[in-house]
C-alpha cells in the first residue's frame, strides 16, 4: 500500500507540475483549473465533464464542479497557455526540418440536437471506398510532429464546421493553411506530409510560396507531364515497377517497398517536382514531392516520411478511444476547441514521459500498472494512458491539496490610546 501511495502521489505531482507550465503566467484561479481538468481527463480517461468531476472528489456538489469546468471552457483558449504549450512542443521536436503530418479528422454527434454550428459530415469510422456515410458532427483539422521518441504532438487542431456562425469561406483550406502558418513560425522549414484529400492545386501553391517542403500521395485521376507528354497517375502506376527496394514500416507493420521515380510538372505550376510510384502494398500509390532528390537515400527519406503518416490516425484514434473525445457535452464551439486543446495537453504530458524514458521511473510504473500484452509497440499512447488511470484509480482526492489556501493578512490589534511597540 505505501509503494502504491508513493506511485500515486509521483503521478498526481507530475500532472500538476506539467500543467503549471502550460498555465504559467495565468491567474490562480485558471491555474487550478488547468491542474483540475488535466488530472480529470487523466484519471477518468474521459472527456465528459460529469465524469472529470467524479475523479476530482471534491466536497461540493458535483453539478457544481461541472459548471465551474464549464464555465471556464466557455472563455477559450488563453494565449499565454497556447504560447507555452507550443514553446514545449518545440522542444520536444528536435531537427530543423521537421516532418509535419496534416489531416482532417471528424467528430460524430449523430444524437445532438443544441450543439453550436452542428453540420454534416463523412464518418470515417463507418465510410469506406465503396460507401459515404454520413452523420451531424464536427471536423477537425490537426497538425502533428513527431518527438525524438517518434510519437506525435499536437501542433494546430481546430474543431470547426460550415454552419459555425465564424465559419470563413474557403473550406478547409483556411484551417490548413492557418496549421501551416503556424507550424512554419513554429519550426522554420517544414516538410508537410498529406494524404490524397490534400492532392490539390491550391494547397500545393501555398506550400510552394512559402518556400516549405512537401509530400503529398496524388489521386489516381491526377495528371503529370514527363517529357511534354501527359500521363495520368494510374497509367505510371500500371507501366512500371520497382528499380529501388527497401524496407518500411506501413501502419506499424515491417514490410518490404519497391519504388521508382520520375522528373516531371503539374498543372499547379511550372516548378519540376518529384514522382515517387511505389508497391508493397495493396495498390501501388504515387508520392509527389518537391524535395531536393539527388539520389536513393533522398528517395527513401521522402517514403519514409510518408509511411510515418498512420501515426496522426493513431493520434485520432487515441483521442477518441482512450479519452472518449466524441462523447463531450459542451455545446458551444468555443468550448469544445477548449476541450480539445487541454486534450492535447493531455496527451503532450503521455509525449513527455515518453521522453524521459530512461531517467524517469513514472515510465516504467506505467507500464506495468497497464499491463500490456505486446512487448514492443511503435504507438505509446494507448498503454501510458491506461497506466496512468490505473495508478489514479484508487485516489480518494484530487489535487487540490496541491494548491494551498491564501490566506488574508490578519488584522492588526489595535487599542485606542495605547501604542504597541
Amino acid at each position: 500500500m505505501t509503494d502504491f501511495s508513493t506511485k500515486l502521489m509521483k503521478t498526481k505531482r507530475q500532472i500538476v507540475n506539467f500543467t503549471k507550465k502550460i498555465s504559467s503566467g495565468l491567474k490562480r484561479p485558471e491555474v487550478k483549473f488547468a491542474a483540475d481538468l488535466c488530472y480529470g481527463v487523466l484519471s477518468s480517461g474521459s472527456c465528459l465533464l460529469t465524469d472529470v468531476a467524479s475523479a476530482l472528489q471534491e466536497e461540493t456538489r458535483k453539478a457544481n464542479t461541472v459548471e465551474r469546468l464549464g464555465r471556464h471552457l466557455e472563455r477559450g483558449i488563453p494565449d499565454i497557455a497556447q504560447s507555452n504549450y507550443q514553446s514545449i512542443v518545440r522542444k520536444m521536436v528536435p531537427g530543423s526540418e521537421v516532418t509535419v503530418h496534416i489531416d482532417n479528422s471528424d467528430v460524430v454527434k449523430p444524437y445532438g440536437k443544441t450543439f453550436e454550428g452542428l453540420g454534416t459530415v463523412r464518418d470515417g469510422s463507418k465510410s469506406s471506398g465503396s460507401k459515404c456515410v454520413l452523420e451531424k458532427g464536427y471536423y477537425v483539422t490537426e497538425a502533428v510532429a513527431l518527438t525524438s521518441n517518434k510519437q506525435p504532438v499536437s501542433v494546430f487542431s481546430q474543431v470547426w464546421s460550415v454552419h459555425a456562425p465564424a465559419y470563413v469561406s474557403g473550406g478547409d483550406f483556411v484551417y490548413t493553411s492557418a496549421a501551416m502558418k503556424r507550424c512554419s513560425e513554429l519550426f522554420g522549414q517544414c516538410v508537410y506530409v498529406m494524404d490524397r484529400g490534400y492532392d490539390d492545386n491550391q494547397v500545393m501553391k501555398y506550400i510552394e510560396k512559402t518556400g516549405q517542403k512537401y509530400v503529398i500521395r496524388l489521386k489516381n485521376n491526377r495528371t503529370v507531364s514527363i517529357n511534354g507528354k501527359k500521363q495520368s497517375v494510374a497509367q505510371l502506376c500500371r507501366s512500371h515497377r520497382g528499380k529501388y527496394s527497401m524496407e518500411a514500416y506501413r501502419h506499424g507493420k515491417k514490410c518490404r517497398i519497391k519504388f521508382s521515380s520520375f522528373k516531371c510538372t503539374l498543372s499547379a505550376s511550372s516548378q519540376e517536382v518529384t514522382v515517387i510510384v511505389a508497391y508493397g502494398g495493396k495498390n501501388p500509390m504515387a508520392l509527389v514531392t518537391n524535395c531536393t532528390i539527388s539520389g536513393k537515400a533522398d528517395l527513401i527519406g521522402v517514403v519514409k516520411r510518408y509511411f510515418s503518416r498512420w501515426r496522426i490516425e493513431e493520434y485520432f484514434r487515441c483521442k477518441k478511444q482512450s479519452f472518449g473525445f466524441e462523447n463531450f457535452r459542451v455545446r458551444s464551439l468555443q468550448s469544445i476547441n477548449a476541450l480539445n486543446f487541454w486534450l492535447g495537453v493531455c496527451m503532450l504530458f503521455l509525449a513527455s514521459i515518453k521522453e524521459k524514458a530512461d531517467s524517469s521511473l513514472l515510465y516504467r510504473e506505467c507500464i506495468e500498472a497497464a499491463e500490456p500484452i505486446k512487448d514492443q509497440v511503435h504507438f505509446f499512447y494507448y498503454r501510458l494512458a491506461d497506466g496512468v488511470s490505473k495508478i489514479l484509480a484508487k485516489a480518494r482526492t484530487g489535487v487540490r491539496g496541491f494548491f494551498k489556501t491564501l490566506r488574508p493578512n490578519q488584522a492588526q490589534l489595535h487599542i485606542g490610546g495605547y501604542r504597541f511597540g
